[in-house]
């Protein structure tokens, strides 16, 4: 095995209650019991657990020539859940985490005063962050990368939301939000950690032959039927939703652009305050709204042409998307200026949703747009962030030879988002595109670090035990909304349980 291909070689221990920050060393060992990303997440979370640790880490092949190698995952306990989660990084910043020295980040403690951290080739400073605290995500990402000299520095971080304690704060990647429907916003809150800035120029070794396979799957996946559909608003609509709901946000398009090295462009820029024919051939990264989270549209959808007006401010104070289009729906808030001041003061309070009656939330994000009993099955039972829905696009379930089997459907589901979260492959990638096998994806991982044992099956236990810990570290398993409750949804949760402990 040749770590260099794939890995720095370095963990950074961040102790916030001393202000330090130390490395340890990813060894060989570590990466053969775990392979990366989450498990080794999960590794670290259970060495620390006293401690209520959380870890932002990347995968094995995280940053690769692999096509939508751009995923890493945050792991910790949910401040609102109880339950341990883990949450997709995308966009470009967990490929920056890695490039700049250090694989995986491990946080203890909690700060006195507000602070941030600067990761930058192999170097890691732990700052006073007084002057960026009480500011929003926009503001703090200005401020940073103006300080730091430089516009591609990538940010972890939170808005007012997660300082002020909202349990509808979420992380925000850069200027834009995320896909954390967990409310680890406010864990980084109640740490004073207010952001993580990364840049670096570190580079990986390339073994003989992974180019070539990468460019053959590249190949492959453009003749996809998810490599057509352009931009999250194009996605939306081929996912079921129904075009007269998306046609005030195609109104306002302006570019598609794509994460690291991914073959999808699925995220999509909206002009709101300006005519979205201008600057069409703009590389900046604003200006407008950039939507990158399906399920936060969905959860928004009913504000029509206030969508995007609202979203940007969800964006900017921090919050989760989906839980805030919970509220304001079961507030029957529908005007966008009703709307944007709701969430300004929803910023500063510790709404207990589940007593407001809002169901879908903290974990439980509307996917797929049906009460399927796969559906309900993981919603229960994921300890992912939901990014994409259930099911591939083109031929559908046919096309990844599953039947109509809900345990069988929601087990391949779990299956596809842990080895993601392992590997570090986009989930768009991993869940929607039926020629994203999991031989296919464990094939790259061998080939990369030249490891004979990284095998389908290997790879399958290595996700399944992932889930199966994660479970069993969790404190309210199995948790769904008392309207789900069926003799078919607890005979099927015990048959999903069965599998991924069996």
């Amino acid at each position: 095995m040749n770590l260099e291909n794939a890995y720095m070689g370095r963990i950074l221990v961040v102790d916030l209650n001393e202000g330090t920050c130390e490395e340890e060393e990813l060894t060989e060992e570590i990466v053969n019991e775990h392979i990366g990303g989450a498990a080794i997440n999960l590794a670290l979370y259970r060495q620390h657990v006293d401690r209520d640790p959380i870890i932002f880490g990347t995968g094995l092949l995280t940053g690769t020539f692999t096509p939508s190698s751009c995923a890493g995952v945050m792991s910790g306990k949910s401040p609102v859940t109880g339950r341990v989660c883990h949450v997709p990084l995308s966009w470009q910043t967990a490929v920056e985490l890695k490039y700049s020295g250090y694989d995986f980040v491990l946080v203890l403690g909690e700060s006195e005063k507000p602070v941030r951290l600067w990761l930058h080739d192999e170097l890691a400073e732990l700052a006073d962050a007084e002057e960026v605290w009480g500011q929003d995500v926009w503001q703090t990402t200005d401020k940073l990368r103006y300080e730091h000299g430089d516009d591609y520095v990538q940010l972890i971080g939170i808005g007012p939301a997660g300082e002020k304690g909202c349990r509808m704060a979420q992380i925000s990647e850069g200027p834009w939000g995320s896909r954390d429907v967990f409310g680890m916003g406010l864990a980084l809150g109640a740490r004073k950690l207010k952001a993580i800035a990364m840049r670096g120029l570190g580079s990986l070794e390339v073994a003989d032959g992974f180019f070539d396979e990468c460019l053959e799957v590249q190949r492959e996946l453009r003749k996809g039927a998810i490599f057509e559909k352009q931009g999250l608003v194009a996605l939306l609509e081929a996912l079921g939703l129904d075009a007269a709901d998306l046609e005030p946000m195609n109104q306002k398009v302006h570019r598609h652009s794509a994460a690291f090295n991914c073959a999808y462009a699925a995220n999509t820029y909206l002009m709101i305050d300006e005519p979205p024919s201008l600057l069409k051939e703009s590389k900046k990264n604003e200006p407008g709204l950039l939507l990158t989270d399906p399920a936060g549209v969905i959860s928004l959808l009913f504000l029509k042409e206030g969508l995007p007006v609202v979203l940007r401010e969800i964006n900017r104070l921090g919050l989760d998307p989906v839980a805030c289009g919970a509220l304001l729906k079961k507030e029957e808030v529908t005007g966008a200026d009703e709307a944007v001041k709701r969430v300004k003061a929803l910023a500063g309070e510790a709404v207990d949703l589940e007593g407001a009656g809002v169901e879908n939330v903290y974990g439980i994000a509307p996917w797929p747009l049906s009460e399927a009993l796969e559906a309900r099955l993981i919603q229960a039972v994921s300890v992912f962030s939901h990014a994409v829905p259930l099911g591939p696009l083109g031929g559908g379930w046919a096309d990844v030879s599953v039947g109509k089997d809900p345990v069988e459907r929601a087990q391949w589901w779990l299956d596809r988002m842990a080895v993601s979260s392992i590997l570090g492959i986009c989930p768009i990638a991993a869940l929607l595109s039926p020629e994203f096998t999991l031989e296919k994806m464990a094939e790259l991982g061998a080939t990369a670090v030249g490891w004979a044992g990284l095998t389908e099956e290997a790879l399958l236990n290595q996700a399944r035990k992932l889930v199966a810990e994660t479970h069993a570290l969790g404190e309210a398993v199995g948790t769904v909304p008392s309207s789900w409750a069926s003799a078919d949804l607890d005979g099927a949760l015990e048959k999903l349980r069965q599998g991924w402990e069996g």
